[in-house]
């Protein structure tokens, strides 16, 4: 606007500005842990001794919490077993005092299917008796196989690790070739006195028997599964047995099995040995893996068997088995990557917060007990102790001066040789 040939400008009414923080300045004010600069801090011996303890400690703590981690627990639990169909997987291992030719393991079921082990199971002759070596490395496995059994209630979790806590991995790679080894030979046919067989069977998912028994089994009326061992001489059948290894589904490391390295002596040929298993569906999940097992329990009988019940009862060995409708579930309890790392920082923060507070508690008190009368009570007894301590010190070190200044004014020894 111009106004008798003048003009008019505005000003802008500007107000001053405010200052604006730097972004480091603006970081700094956020920052909640302030830091004190060196002249403020105060070290000392006993602060240094307390955080070596703290420190190690915390070393112990994280590396526990590691190895918790890496190797976790087991959480059993149950659930209807839904497989109706599934077979069962048998491994076997087991030496009869028997000739090959005389006895025989079969299979049957409560359905009535038989199934013989031909072409699924190795027989090999043997010598029953063990030599030395081998006597030793069976007592070996044996002892061991006895102290799990009787301790499996304090081990049982051990007995589902996939590393190796029983047998080393040569142990194991032994226990796999023992399966496969030729059994020891004499010099002579007529050494060989037994059967060694060995192999894996698969059966349905019912109860039946596995059963060992003199002569071979042939097929009677009606399918029935028959053996005849009336023309067999009581001599040429003995079922004294040895079990190496007896289990069902896939071989675990770690487990060891009721039937694991078991001797049975027959007193007479027309002994029977009833073994009564009861099969538990197991189900082992690992982090990345799953495994489908069995365990099983065994209540074993033997008896002999007279000229009046050989009618009914025929020597031999005899397992019967049955299957259990539950399956055990045993689960790796691992915990979440992101939980275990909670964990390690809150025992770091935690640690280090406990003892500051304890240091804290521990410097209060002796001012807490200074105000009391009993504190001041026993401040003034260290006083006086001290106070005489110092007085004893002083007297002591007073007469030690005076006897050695009385020593250096003695004269001389007087020489009876001299004029004097």
């Amino acid at each position: 606007m111009e106004l008798g040939g003048m003009e008019v400008r505005h000003r802008r009414n500007t107000k001053p500005e405010e200052d604006h923080l730097a972004p480091s300045e603006l970081l700094q004010n956020l920052d909640i842990f302030p830091k004190l600069p060196k002249e403020c801090k105060k070290s000392t011996n006993s602060g240094g001794i307390v955080t070596i303890l703290t420190l190690l400690l915390m070393f112990i703590l994280f590396i526990s919490e590691i190895y918790r981690y890496i190797d976790p627990d087991y959480v059993y639990s149950y659930e209807v077993d839904k497989d109706f169909e599934g077979k069962i997987q048998i491994n076997i291992d087991i030496t009869v005092a028997t000739r090959c030719e005389y006895t025989s393991l079969d299979v049957v079921d409560v359905i009535g299917s038989t199934m013989s082990s031909k072409g699924k199971m190795k027989y090999h002759r043997a010598t029953f008796e063990l030599s030395g070596p081998r006597r030793v490395e069976f007592e070996r496995r044996r002892d061991t196989a006895n102290v799990l059994r009787t301790h499996h209630h304090v081990l049982h979790e051990a007995l589902w690790k996939r590393h190796d806590v029983f047998f080393s991995e040569e142990e194991w790679e032994d226990i796999l070739r023992r399966e496969h080894r030729t059994p020891e030979r004499g010099s002579h046919q007529d050494v060989y006195n037994a059967c060694r067989m060995v192999g894996t069977l698969f059966v349905r998912k019912v109860a039946g028997n596995i059963h060992m028994v003199p002569g071979k089994p042939i097929l009677g009326l009606g399918g029935a599964h028959v053996h005849i061992a009336s023309l067999l001489d009581k001599e040429f059948f003995n079922f004294s047995h040895r079990i190496d290894h007896l289990s069902f589904g896939p071989r675990l490391r770690n487990r060891v099995d009721p039937l694991e390295a078991v001797e049975q002596i027959a007193h007479s040929p027309m002994e029977t040995f009833q073994y009564y298993l009861s099969i538990v569906p197991t189900r082992v999940v690992h982090t990345f893996s799953t495994s489908d097992t069995y365990q099983y329990a065994v209540a074993m009988k033997n008896q002999s068997v007279n000229d009046t019940q050989q009618s009914k009862n025929i020597p031999g060995i005899f397992f019967s088995y049955d299957t259990f409708p539950l399956v055990i579930k045993v689960t790796e309890a691992r915990e979440l990557l992101g939980t275990f790392l909670a964990r390690l920082a809150a025992l770091v923060g935690g640690l280090f917060a406990t003892v500051g507070y304890v240091r804290q508690i521990l410097g209060v008190v002796p001012e807490f007990v200074h105000q009391t009368k009993f504190g001041r009570r026993l401040e003034t007894r260290w006083s006086r102790c001290k106070h005489q301590l110092a007085l004893k010190l002083n007297e002591a070190q007073s007469n030690g001066c005076a006897t050695g200044n009385v020593n250096n004014m003695n004269p001389p020894p007087l020489d009876p040789d001299s004029d004097t």
